[in-house]
This record gives C-alpha cells, structure tokens and sequence, in this order.
C-alpha cells in the first residue's frame, strides 16, 4: 500500500468533510399604490443604477458533515478498513483511517478536516508521511444520496475524493484519477458502527 503508486488508502477516509453552502434569498418590494406624478416643464429624470451583486453564498461549514461523527466499517476479500471522526471543534475535525490485511494493519492514516480562508480541506498523513490536501469543490443531492467531492489535481492519483453518503448508515468512499496515463476509480463502501461494540447501527 505504501508508495506514490498505491495511494488508495487515503481513500478511506476521505472526508471528507463536506458541505452545503445555503444560498442567500433575496426579497422582493411591492411598488406604492401611487407615485407622484411629474410636472410636465421637468425635464424626464435620469439616473445610473450601478449593477447589483448577486448575493454570495455562506462559506462552507461542518455542519453538513455532522453525520460524519462516529466509526465506520468495511471489508473487501481479506483487507479490512476503518474510520473513526471526532466532532469538529475550532475549526477542525479530527479522524483516522486503519487498513487491516489479515491479522496485520497494512495502513494507518492521520486525518483532519479544517477550515482554511478559501474553504475546507481534507487533510489526509498516510502512515507517517508528507500530508496531502484536498479541497472541497463540489456538494449535490444525487436522487437523496449527499455527494461530496474533493479534489487535488497535484498528483496523479487521485486527484478527486468522494463520499456518498446514504441513509441507513452506509457510505461509499470512491477515489479517482490517474494510473500509468489510464483513468482509474476505486470504492470502498462502508457501515456505521457502534465505535464500542463493533455492532452495525444506522444513522
């Protein structure tokens, strides 16, 4: 797993962390009732109107990531792997990801999700290596599945990781880019689980 040609475990936690930006609503004024009317000697008023800006939208926050919290499981023939998230605090959330092959951890990674000027990242440190960050860039609503994507287009692979996040407890966490010049994609899915017991639980 580790190597800058298998870095499918940053995978497995990608948040990240993930998030609907409200848009602002805008108001609308009815006109008076009556105007006053102008005298006829007046010359016909004008007046430039600068453009209005279109209102911008609130910048990201965890609150759409709360569902996040709590530890997750999944299994794939003999490899085993696991997330655990704290909730987010100062303008961080805390994580780590567990990669288990057989009876051996093949994978650790440290994982955070915080608040930068521009927006949030996905920090992910694979087994004790350089971090790498990727950015939140898209969040949609696929058909009641909340889709969360983010992406670093630095490296080859990947570039863009996803979570797909459905009721009941399950998430997919998908990472795609590039390997050896050919488009690639791999998932993982996932269950919450009790992070003491182990047992599966739903959201």
């Amino acid at each position: 797993m580790n190597g800058s040609r298998q870095p499918l475990r940053i995978v497995l936690a990608c948040v990240v962390a993930a998030l609907i930006a409200g848009a602002a609503q805008g108001q609308t004024t009815a006109p008076p009732a009556t105007q006053p009317a102008v005298p006829p000697t007046a010359p016909p008023a004008t007046q430039s109107v600068a453009p209005t800006a279109a209102p911008s939208a609130p910048p990201p926050s965890f609150e759409a990531l709360a569902w996040l919290r709590g530890c997750w499981e999944g299994k794939a023939a003999r490899n085993q792997f696991n997330e655990q998230w704290q909730s987010a605090r100062g303008g961080m959330m805390l994580g780590s990801s567990q990669m288990v092959v057989g009876q051996r951890t093949q994978d650790y990674t440290y994982l955070r999700i915080e608040s930068r000027p521009d927006g949030l990242y996905y920090v992910a440190v694979p087994s004790g290596k350089k971090e790498i960050a990727f950015k939140l860039t898209g969040v949609e609503d696929d058909k009641g599945v909340k889709v969360f994507t983010f992406t670093n287009p630095q490296d080859e692979f990947p570039q863009r990781v996803v979570y797909r996040h459905r009721e009941h407890g399950l998430l997919f966490a998908q990472a795609g880019g590039k390997v050896d010049g050919k488009d690639r994609e791999v998932t993982y899915p996932m269950h919450r689980v009790d992070c003491v017991t182990g047992a599966l639980a739903s959201d």
